[in-house]
């Protein structure tokens, strides 16, 4: 039999029961869909959590702190000299101590806010980063008492849009142990006043307390005083003096990823401690791995569940043209073409569910995410999240797997047609 023929009656065979062929190829489309939306989430979560430090640059930049003391050596100050030898490095692009002050007050007006400050020259932050952050304004001159603020805290102090804080004064109040004359350390307080130049968004799925940052060029977050962490307790209680504390934390930034492992040793044998961004998210990476595989286990093993109702519908059919195939066989019809005809019968199925899926699971994808985010921005949260990511490979793979799956489910309904003995059906003897 010719091979056109044999497809058109494997359709003539479905269109025999089509309430039964339409429920087997819905239970078939249900399961892609769930596989679909399934991987499509961890995938879309795996991206959205990497976007931020993309966005940053950050995968170039390397976290320098000093080492912790034993009992019998001393610490290996993290200062301005240590600084100028990292700039030295081969491949290094940018050296700059990253201060972070929690607990800062920021004012405008009769408004207030708890914030947290960070240092960031002007050359920390790349073109692109700008492009993607920064929605009003520009980025600090390091030689000016300048502030770039986020645009939910530029909303709580009062400010209409991000455009309307542009140019205004705001103060930055902190306490806090800060260097007197160089040598010892006394509390004081600080009430240091700013021009806002530049208002950032918050990229989705950073941390609550990203909405409230500032960032102040590196010359004015010296001048804000801090309270003591483990570091500087460390430095006191040995005697050493104000300028022996240094930095607690130094960002280097390399200037292409290929330096990123030489330079990091290199850091090492001066006798800091180091830590990228880049091996720190190896390990999340590796989560979202599990995930996608876990959870397109879970959506291959309901594809598999409906696979087992193709089973039953050929199964049905086969019984019910029973005397159909016998009539096929005596006229020329041969066990291979029969077994074709319901593979086929059951390809279809699974290839009609399994581009319904896509649309099911596309659509799902698209509520949920409607609602989410919806909820997002009544959080405060600027960007549009993307739960979901549907790269081409998947749009093109859960329909051949599920047609595959769907053939396989075929095989023994075939055989057993093509086991149908002409001669008892003709004589009526089934």
């Amino acid at each position: 039999m010719r091979a056109w023929h044999v497809a058109r009656m494997a359709v003539g065979g479905l269109r025999r029961a089509p309430l039964r062929a339409t429920l087997t190829a819905m239970g078939v489309a249900i399961a892609a869909g769930a596989l679909l939306t399934m991987i499509g989430f961890a995938t879309g979560v795996r991206r959205q959590a990497e976007a931020p430090f993309r966005a940053l640059d950050l995968f170039k930049n390397i976290e320098v702190k000093p080492q912790d003391a034993g009992e019998s050596e001393e610490p290996i100050v993290l200062d301005d000299a240590a600084l100028k030898r990292m700039e030295a490095i081969a491949g290094v692009d940018l050296v700059y101590p990253d201060i972070r002050i929690r607990g800062i007050t920021v004012v405008h007006g009769d408004r207030s806010e708890t914030g947290i400050a960070m240092a960031a020259p002007r050359e920390a932050v790349t073109l692109a980063a700008t492009e993607a952050l920064i929605v009003a304004g520009r980025f600090l001159d390091d030689d000016a008492r300048e502030v770039v603020i986020g645009a939910k805290l530029a909303t709580e102090l009062g400010f209409a849009t991000p455009a309307e804080s542009l140019g205004a004064t705001i103060r930055v109040e902190a306490a806090g142990l800060a260097a007197t004359d160089g040598a010892t350390f006394a509390f004081r307080e600080a009430k240091i006043d700013v021009v806002v130049v530049g208002v950032f968004k918050t990229p989705p799925l950073m941390p609550g307390r990203a909405q409230r940052a500032i960032f102040l060029p590196v010359e004015v977050m010296k001048e804000i005083p801090r309270l003591p962490d483990d570091g500087m307790l460390d430095f006191l209680k040995a005697g050493k003096s104000a300028e022996d504390v240094g930095y607690r934390r130094v960002t280097v930034r390399v200037r292409d990823p290929a330096d990123l492992i030489p330079v990091e040793q290199e850091i090492r044998a001066m006798g800091f401690h180091t830590r990228t961004i880049a091996s720190r998210f190896q390990e999340v990476r590796g989560f979202f791995v599990f995930l996608e595989t876990l959870l397109g286990a879970i959506g291959t093993v309901a594809l598999v569940v409906a696979a087992l109702g193709i089973v039953n519908t050929l199964l049905m059919s086969v019984a019910e043209r029973y005397q159909e195939i016998g009539i096929y066989k005596a006229v020329g019809a041969s066990n291979v073409d029969l077994v074709v005809m319901f593979l086929t019968e059951a390809g279809l199925l699974g290839l009609l569910g399994g581009v319904t899926g896509l649309g099911l699971g596309w659509g799902f994808a698209r509520v949920v995410e409607l609602v989410v985010n919806f909820y997002a921005q009544g959080q405060g949260v600027q960007d549009r999240l993307t739960l979901f990511e549907f790269p081409w490979w998947l749009l093109l793979t859960i329909p051949v797997f599920s047609t595959l799956v769907s053939i396989v489910a075929g095989i023994y309904p075939a055989r057993r047609a093509a086991g149908v003995d002409p001669i008892r059906v003709l004589r009526r003897e089934w």
